[in-house]
C-alpha cells in the first residue's frame, strides 16, 4: 500500500506543537491611509482630477497677496461653482472637492480688508455652506448678507431653497429676542421671492412671506401667468391657518383676483371673508356691465346673503330693480320653471320615452 501523502508540509514533518509561540500579525504598512487618498484619487476620472486640480489651485491663488491673482481665481471659481449649481440633482463635484478647503477659505476671510474682494470671497463661502456648514449656523445666510449682492437665481434652485429656510429661522430668532428685522434682510427676501414667483414655484413664495409675516408683499409679485395658481394655493392654505391668518390669506387673494380682473374669483372669495359687504359691494362696483352684476346677484343669492342693491352699485332703478329681484331670489321658481320647459321635462314621463328621444339622435 503506499503511503499517504504528507499534507503539513515537506519531509512529514508533524503540525506545530501548541507550546510554540503563533506566528506574529502582519505589520501594519506606514502610511496607509495616504495611499487610501492615492487610491480615491486614482479612482477619480481624467476630468474630475483636472477639476479638482484647478480648484486648489484657484484657493491657493485667491489667497495670493497680488489682488489681480486674487480677483482672477475668485472669479473663475465663481464661475466653476454656478455652471455646477444651476441643475443640482446631486452634490456638485466642485462643492465635493471644495470640501476640504471651506475651512481654509473661512480663516482668509476673516483676515481680509473691506473691498470687493471680500464681497466675491463671501458670495463664494455662502454657496459652499449650502452643504459645509454646521446645522443651525445659517452660514449660508450670513455670508450672503456680507456678499456682493448680485442675483442669487445665478447659483442654482437649491440655493435659493436653502436661503429661504435660514431666514425663516432667523426671523423666528429675531422674533423670540424681540429684534425688528433688518433692512437688508427684508430686500433678500423680495428677492428669493421674485425669484419663485418667475420660476413657477408660486406655494414656496407664499410660504416664505407667511414665515417673515409680510404676505401682503405678495401682490405686487404676481403677473397674469401665475396669479390664479397662486390664489388657488392661498385659498387652500386658509383652511389651514389659525384667526386671523387665515383671513388675510384670503384677503389677499381677494386683492389679486381683483387686481386682475377676476371679479367672479374675487366674489367667491368676498363672500368667505369678515365684512363681507363691504368687498361684495367693492366687487360691483368694479364693473359697469349688466350683465356681469346679474351674475354677481345669482352667486350672492345662492350663497344666502342678504343686501340691498343701492345707488352705489348701479344708478338706474330698472337694473336696481332686477337685481334686487335676483339677490332675494324672487324669481328663483320662475327660474325653475323656465328651465324645465326648455328641456321638456314639465310632464312626467315613462323610461320609454326617454330612451325613444335618446334614440332618435344615434
Amino acid at each position: 500500500m503506499p503511503p499517504r501523502e504528507d499534507t503539513n508540509g515537506a519531509g512529514g514533518a508533524s503540525s506545530a506543537s501548541p507550546s510554540e509561540p503563533a506566528p506574529p500579525p502582519p505589520q501594519q504598512v506606514k502610511g496607509k491611509g495616504k495611499k487610501k487618498d492615492e487610491k480615491k484619487d486614482d479612482d477619480l476620472s481624467e476630468e474630475d482630477q483636472a477639476l479638482k486640480e484647478k480648484l486648489e489651485l484657484y484657493v491657493v491663488r485667491a489667497q495670493d497677496s497680488d489682488p489681480g491673482v486674487q480677483k482672477l481665481a475668485l472669479e473663475s471659481m465663481r464661475q466653476e461653482i454656478r455652471t455646477a449649481t444651476s441643475s443640482m440633482t446631486s452634490v456638485p463635484k466642485p462643492l465635493k472637492f471644495l470640501r476640504p478647503h471651506y475651512g481654509t477659505l473661512k480663516s482668509y476671510f476673516e483676515t481680509m480688508p473691506d473691498s470687493d474682494l471680500k464681497k466675491y470671497m463671501a458670495d463664494i463661502l455662502s454657496v459652499l455652506a449650502l452643504t459645509m456648514s454646521v446645522e443651525g449656523e445659517r452660514e449660508s445666510l450670513k455670508y450672503r448678507m456680507m456678499g456682493s449682492e448680485g442675483d442669487i437665481g445665478s447659483w442654482g434652485h437649491e440655493y435659493v431653497r436653502n436661503l429661504a429656510g435660514e431666514i425663516a429661522q432667523e426671523f423666528q430668532r429675531l422674533q423670540d429676542d424681540d429684534v425688528p428685522m433688518d433692512k437688508s434682510l427684508m430686500e433678500l427676501v423680495q428677492q428669493i421671492v421674485s425669484f419663485h414667483m418667475k420660476h413657477n414655484a408660486e406655494p414656496e413664495a407664499v410660504d416664505l412671506l407667511m414665515e417673515v409675516e409680510n404676505l401682503d408683499l405678495l401682490v405686487e409679485h404676481v403677473d397674469a401667468t401665475n396669479y390664479k395658481r397662486t390664489c388657488l394655493y392661498l385659498t387652500s392654505s386658509s383652511k389651514y391657518l389659525p384667526a386671523p391668518d387665515d383671513m388675510l390669506a384670503l384677503k389677499i387673494a381677494y386683492e389679486i383676483y381683483l387686481k386682475f380682473g377676476d371679479l367672479a374669483s374675487a366674489l367667491r372669495i368676498a363672500l368667505l371673508l369678515d365684512n363681507k359687504l363691504q368687498y361684495v359691494k367693492q366687487v360691483y362696483t368694479a364693473t359697469d356691465d349688466l350683465l356681469l352684476k346679474k351674475q354677481f346677484s345669482y352667486i350672492v343669492a345662492r350663497h344666502g346673503l342678504s343686501m340691498d342693491i343701492d345707488d352705489e352699485i348701479t344708478a338706474d332703478e330698472n337694473d336696481k330693480e332686477v337685481l334686487q329681484e335676483i339677490v332675494y331670489n324672487t324669481k328663483l321658481s320662475e327660474g325653475y320653471l323656465t328651465l324645465a320647459r326648455d328641456i321638456e321635462v314639465m310632464e312626467p314621463k315613462s323610461p320609454e320615452d326617454i330612451y325613444k328621444v335618446t334614440c332618435l339622435f344615434f
